[in-house]
């Protein structure tokens, strides 16, 4: 894939990315139960973006209270991580565009972006996983909405892989 066809597709996945995103933002604070998201047995989009595991310190209310690290300190941090995946996706999105015209962005040249690139979706991709681990092994739910967003970084991640 050229270069130019693989910048287009890597905003466009992104577009979409901060679309999903907003949408589990707004789930999350929503207060009523939302018709989208409950079908089935399995999927209630509720019951996972909901979770204490939903938000920034879900990995410490993991540690804590799931596996026992009493220790592990617990915050009221509550941001939902798709907030969080809101501003890497618009960094990942700025980043390409610099790339793409051979331009810095915040002092950074085009092969520190790219490297950025590639540690923010790798990064991604391993919190992406905890997360499923998260819905199948403790929640027992499934998000229907989140394994999108879990596609999407997949897809991105695989378009950031061979940029050079």
């Amino acid at each position: 894939m050229n270069s130019k066809k693989r910048f287009r597709w890597i905003r466009i996945i992104t577009v979409i990315a901060i679309l999903v995103s907003s949408f589990l933002v707004y789930q999350h604070y929503k207060t009523t139960p939302s018709r989208f998201c409950k079908f089935g047995e399995s999927f209630d989009c509720g019951i996972v973006n909901k979770s204490p595991y939903s938000t920034i310190d879900g990995i410490l209310y993991f540690l804590h209270f799931d596996l026992g690290f009493s220790s592990v300190p617990l915050f009221e941090l509550e941001i939902p991580v798709s907030a969080i995946g809101i501003l890497i996706f618009l960094l990942i999105i700025a980043m390409s565009y610099k790339i793409e015209k051979n331009r810095p962005f915040l002092g950074l040249k085009p092969k520190k972006q790219i490297k950025i690139m590639k540690l923010l979706m790798a990064l991604s991709i391993v919190f992406a996983l905890y997360l499923v681990y998260i819905e199948a092994f403790v929640l027992l739910f499934y998000c229907i909405y989140c394994l999108v967003l879990d596609a999407l970084i997949v897809a991105e991640a695989m378009l950031i892989k061979d940029l050079k």
